[in-house]
């Protein structure tokens, strides 16, 4: 895995630069830089205080497969009630959110 070009593509991605990151974070711009040019390898916990300021998780993070997804409390409260509902039921809810979404 390429974590100095995740990270930084991540952080890129959601908008945010290296300063805004450092003072949301509490880690220093000099440290960010260090890890987006693979100089510093960050620790755990690091990573999760940075990945936290993205609302990213660090399984979410890690995984390599893009098709798997770590939903939220609220998505997974979303599934597990939908999946309490019979077919016609879900199939009707499916469709109020398609129509929401287009």
């Amino acid at each position: 895995m390429d974590l100095p070009g995740r990270f930084k593509a991540l952080r890129t991605a959601k908008g945010y630069s290296v300063y805004r990151l450092s003072k949301e974070s509490d880690v220093s711009e000099n440290y960010i830089h260090k890890i987006e040019n693979g100089d510093n390898q960050p620790s755990i916990f690091i990573l999760e205080k940075l990945l936290s300021c993205f609302g990213v998780k660090l399984s979410e993070f890690l995984n390599e497969d893009t098709d798997v997804l770590y939903p939220s409390e609220f998505e997974k409260e979303l599934i597990e009630n939908i999946r309490l509902l019979d077919e016609e039921k879900a199939s009707a809810i499916l469709h109020l959110v398609k129509l929401f979404v287009k």
